[in-house]
């Protein structure tokens, strides 16, 4: 009875232990920074402060202005790492990397790929948990039947979804949706699709208001010239 006992504890174990950290409820999320801290993520670093852009020797460039928050930015380099997070149930693509910044005990900033193969459905998910997407940026290929990204595309989009225009050449292309951002609860997200060889790949990116405004992230540190989140920025937030 007793070795039963121990092996019923050692599984309960187990089982918490293989719990993942689930990334799409980032606002609920609060407090986080000792559970980032606790999972042994191979890679961690601290940043203070926020980015600022500064001209130097003529060229304009981004400097670390130490002064500010502190925020712990956890790099996921190796196969253990990804494989302590998933996204409503999605697991990141094994192979690629990923980036999760913590700042003020709250999630500022996740990028990562999830499951190829799973691109389309993960898509679906977003659309069901964030709506309507508040801007989707198209982007096309030159509309050769016969083409395999052109095949990739009408087998992977509903017809309502892409559409044959030309252009003042009388060239056709084929235009599909390639980028899809939401702003809600406190953050931005914005989920891009990339079209291989014989299936599409995605890379999704979250970052909360507050990290977007304050400059935090470095490659969203310039808010007003972002190109595609400048919408956003509100210099009252």
């Amino acid at each position: 009875m007793k070795n039963l006992y121990f092996v019923i504890v050692l599984v309960f174990i187990a089982c918490q232990n293989n719990k993942k950290l689930d990334l799409s409820k980032v606002e609920d999320k609060k407090g986080v920074g000792s559970t980032l801290s606790n999972l042994g993520v191979s890679s961690i670093q601290t940043q203070k402060g926020y980015w600022e852009l500064v001209k130097k020797d003529g060229e304009i460039e981004a400097k670390l202005n130490n002064s500010g928050s502190l925020s712990t930015i956890y790099s996921l380099k190796t196969e253990e790492d990804i494989k302590l997070f998933n996204f409503d149930n999605f697991d990141i693509q094994i192979g690629t990397s990923g980036k999760i910044i913590e700042s003020n005990d709250e999630i500022a900033f996740v990028n990562i790929s999830l499951e190829s193969f799973k691109t389309f459905e993960v898509l679906k998910r977003l659309k069901e948990k964030l709506g309507d997407p508040d801007q989707i940026i198209n982007d096309n290929v030159f509309y050769d039947i016969e083409n395999s990204n052109v095949k990739l595309v009408l087998n992977s989009f509903d017809k309502k979804d892409v559409n044959i225009e030309k252009d003042e050449f009388d060239d056709e292309y084929l235009t599909y949706p390639l980028c899809f951002i939401w702003n809600i609860r406190g953050y931005i997200y914005k989920y891009t699709l990339f079209i291989n060889e014989k299936s599409f790949s995605n890379d999704l990116v979250i970052i909360s208001n507050r990290a977007f405004h304050e400059k935090i992230i470095f490659g969203y540190h310039n808010p007003k010239k972002d190109p595609i989140f400048k919408k956003y920025y509100n210099e009252q937030f």
